[in-house]
């Protein structure tokens, strides 16, 4: 018997493959290399209209300080690598450049969010003296159930 496996069909076997390996699915997007980044990990790229610090904090943490992740200047776009394994909460900071900074201390914040984020996405951090969001332009990788 000689049948034919449509394109449609092994597009959805090398879909599905990809997200049992844990593959981004693509080796370049705007300039990220996608093949950099490892198991429950996403590129976070930061805009700011001012000297700015993204600062995290683990929801499973109690009592810890939130941790300088990126600093962010009006003057360049930058990306970074950041988890996807375990919620956290962040907080942007207008002006603060610490390691550390405590729960306490909201003197410059900007904004606090816990964001949503998925293995192998690409994310942008929008942050501005009015606020911040978090949009995504690249959709993260479901190796639940790959579509």
């Amino acid at each position: 018997m000689n049948e034919s496996v449509s394109e449609d069909t092994w597009l959805w076997v090398r879909g599905v493959l990809r997200s049992w390996l844990e593959d981004p699915g693509v080796e370049e997007f705007r300039g990220l290399n996608m093949s950099e980044l490892q198991m429950d990990q996403a590129y976070m790229m930061g805009i700011a209209d001012g000297d700015v610090g993204v600062y995290s904090v683990s929801d499973d943490c109690f009592r810890c300080p939130f941790e300088l992740q990126k600093s962010l200047d009006p003057s360049s776009n930058s990306s970074w690598i950041v988890s996807t394994a375990k919620r956290s909460t962040w907080r942007v900071y207008s002006g603060a450049d610490e390691q550390f900074i405590t729960a306490r201390n909201t003197t410059g914040l900007l904004c606090q969010m816990r964001p949503n984020l998925g293995e192998f996405g690409v994310y942008t951090l929008n942050a501005t003296s009015e606020g911040c969001d978090i949009r995504t332009e690249k959709e993260p990788v479901d190796i639940y159930m790959r579509k």
